[in-house]
């Protein structure tokens, strides 16, 4: 109501009554809206109110404007023998009887800005309201003012079921009611009817209505009181309205199993280019079966994309619904291997599309992990769905894809489900190797979440998978992982073994890259057992490689590991400079998880120079990271901090600390 008002309260531009768009999808409340605040300013226009309902969207054709027109006419004195029979003279007409004038003329549930134009009065202090299914966008140059309608909030909803229902009902099923409004996607077409479902039952309990809508292939039909309060049917009417294009995006993009998408998404489950999909986009969001987001960005309301999926089913063939669900499938593996090789690109592949021609690109590693951080619900949506379809080379290749935003960006939970089902969608293709590939990825998880054990069983089926398909570079990749989990349990002779036995692999495969991260982990190791000098030469042959192969994030793994070094070879002046170089490179990369590794490296040298006040600063910001990600880590730093805390208090008292 406040918005609204504030609309009829601008300036009006000469020669224009005032006109107000509002529109929505169908069953939002645009008309029941628009009604009530129009009977709260009705005095404010005493020449009288108009109202029309144009059956934009109904069973028959939309009302030509000839028919408002004349009734418009005749309402206002005008005797039906005089009204003009052309619809030009008609509108003009109207425009002198109504010029100068306070009135209020609501053009209810309006097809196209064609429509409507007739039927604006006179330039003066009218006010027109319309409401649409569409936007309108067209009606811009008469001066309109726009205003969207959205589906209820939460506590809203809850208050429409709380008329339609009772108080003592919902009380007493509080949390049902919340399943209730959250299945009717707080749309207040479908909460009116389940709530007069409810109101009409008074036996039932809210639970049972629950229980039904809880069937997706069951909602929209539920959502129904006969004819007249049916969600399915005002969908309906907002889909024969499409032209046949748009209706055949619309249903196809039922089948995207994310919470939203972009044009380019479209037009792979479309098999349409990026124009032509762009196109239909703005047409179904102009129908208001979309929701428009951001930065190319659309998404459905709930019970729309039933809807979709449903009339899919109608006209579509099984066949064809699987095409098209293997192109969005593909999109989405195609895009994220690009975003990978921005990422990392050094790192070994098994899936096909990294030595294809890459369609797709990304300018630099920002970018690319900014679009996989972006996208990262919907892909793991895909990879659910396409397990389920039997998609699984793609679901293991897409896995694979995914490691430098876990690595960088430590998703655990993420990181875990989708090599569980990676590895899964691996066997199922009978391809050892790649289910090696997947136990590796997820071994590298468990060590991340300091689970050794775990770690340890993963990376020892891949070893042994990796042996028996004779694959080296994976049987060096399971050896890594093993020699981690012994290096962080305190195994470091073990360690040194592991990573020697892989580095060997990687010097017979002429692999530089893998050399230098062997190198890497046989430094932490020599430095683990203070054999300082071994371990700084080992880092700074890791460092060189790296710094010319431009890997900004095992560029700082080895600074840090490096500065370690020197700090237990007591050498603190060293460690300084290299966690400084450390320290700059992480928040340049945005690895977070590392860049809070610096930190608490540079906390451990504060307190070797009793620096305490530096020493928590560094501590503060490490535990917000490691928080902030969800990272094992952050319980070690909270002690310490902790300890730090106590024992500055106990020394402002002059006490001992606990």
């Amino acid at each position: 109501m406040r918005d609204l008002r504030q609309l009829i309260d601008r300036p009006v531009s000469a020669g224009h009554p005032t006109l107000i768009v509002i529109s929505g999808p169908g069953g939002v409340g645009k008309t029941t809206l628009g009604l009530h605040w129009l009977n709260q300013i009705r005095d404010e226009y005493a020449d009288g109110q108009l109202f029309v309902d144009l059956h934009g969207f109904s069973d028959g054709r939309p009302m030509p404007p000839s028919e408002p027109l004349e009734r418009f006419l005749r309402a206002l004195g005008i005797p039906a023998e005089s009204v003009p029979i052309d619809l030009d003279e008609q509108a003009a007409l109207f425009r002198s009887l109504t010029a100068g004038r306070r009135l209020i003329t609501m053009l209810d549930n309006a097809a196209s800005a064609a429509q409507v134009r007739p039927l604006l009065p006179g330039p003066g202090p009218a006010l027109v309201v319309v409401t649409s299914r569409r936007r309108m966008s067209g009606l811009v140059m008469e001066g309109a003012r726009f205003f969207d309608v959205n589906p209820l909030h939460e506590s809203g909803a809850v208050e429409l079921l709380h008329h339609i229902v009772g108080a003592e009902r919902i009380a007493a099923e509080q949390s049902e009611a919340m399943s209730l409004v959250a299945l009717c996607g707080r749309l207040p077409l479908a909460l009116c009817a389940s709530g007069a479902r409810l109101a009409a039952r008074r036996r039932w309990p809210i639970a049972r209505v629950v229980g039904e809508l809880t069937d997706e292939t069951r909602r929209l039909s539920a959502l129904s009181v006969e004819d007249d309060v049916s969600v399915q049917a005002v969908f309906d009417l907002s889909y024969q309205a499409l032209p046949e294009d748009a209706a055949r995006l619309y249903g196809l993009l039922g089948l995207h199993p994310g919470a939203d998408f972009d044009t380019a998404v479209a037009g792979a489950l479309a098999y349409i280019g990026h124009d032509e999909s762009a196109r239909l986009l703005d047409m179904l969001a102009d129908a208001n079966l979309l929701e428009e987001g951001s930065e190319d960005r659309y998404s459905f309301h709930d019970l729309v994309r039933l809807h979709a999926r449903g009339k899919l089913a109608e006209t579509t063939s099984g066949d064809e619904r699987q095409a098209a669900f293997a192109r969005l499938v593909d999109r989405y593996l195609q895009t994220a291997v690009s975003a990978d090789i921005a990422i990392m690109p050094g790192r070994w592949h098994l899936g096909a599309y990294y030595e294809a021609e890459r369609r797709i690109s990304f300018p630099d590693r920002a970018a690319a992990l900014a679009w996989l951080e972006l996208e990262l619900g919907n892909i793991m949506a895909v990879l659910r769905a396409a397990h389920r379809k039997g998609l699984h080379e793609a679901v293991w290749q897409t896995c694979e894809a995914m490691w430098g935003l876990f690595l960088l960006h430590k998703h655990y939970r993420q990181w875990i489900e989708a090599h569980e089902i990676g590895v899964a969608a691996a066997r199922a293709c009978g391809d050892p190797v790649a289910q090696a590939r997947m136990l590796e990825a997820l071994g590298f998880a468990y060590l991340n979440l300091k689970d050794f054990d775990a770690a340890r069983h993963h990376h020892d089926l891949a070893l042994r998978l990796e042996e028996e398909a004779d694959h080296p570079i994976g049987e060096a990749s399971a050896l890594e992982g093993l020699g981690i989990a012994e290096l962080a349990t305190g195994g470091n002779d073990r360690a040194i073994e592991l990573f020697t036995r892989a580095r060997r692999i990687h010097q017979r495969l002429g692999r530089p890259r893998g050399v230098a991260l062997m190198r890497r982990h046989i430094g932490e190791a020599l430095s683990g057992a203070g054999r300082h000098a071994e371990a700084v030469e080992d880092f700074s042959a890791a460092l060189r490689f790296f710094e010319q192969a431009d890997e900004p994030y095992h560029q700082a793994r080895t600074l840090t590991s490096l500065a370690n070094s020197h700090l237990s070879a007591g050498r603190l002046d060293d460690a300084d400079d290299v966690l400084s170089r450390s320290l700059l490179i992480t928040e340049r990369s945005g690895a977070r998880h590392e860049q809070a590794g610096v930190h608490a490296s540079l906390a451990h040298l504060a307190a070797r120079r009793g620096q305490g006040g530096v020493e928590r600063e560094h501590l503060h910001k490490a535990l917000a990271i490691y928080t902030e990600l969800g990272a094992p880590q952050a319980q070690e730093v909270g002690d310490r901090l902790a300890r730090t805390e106590r024992s500055h208090e106990s020394r402002d008292r002059g006490t001992d600390p606990p």
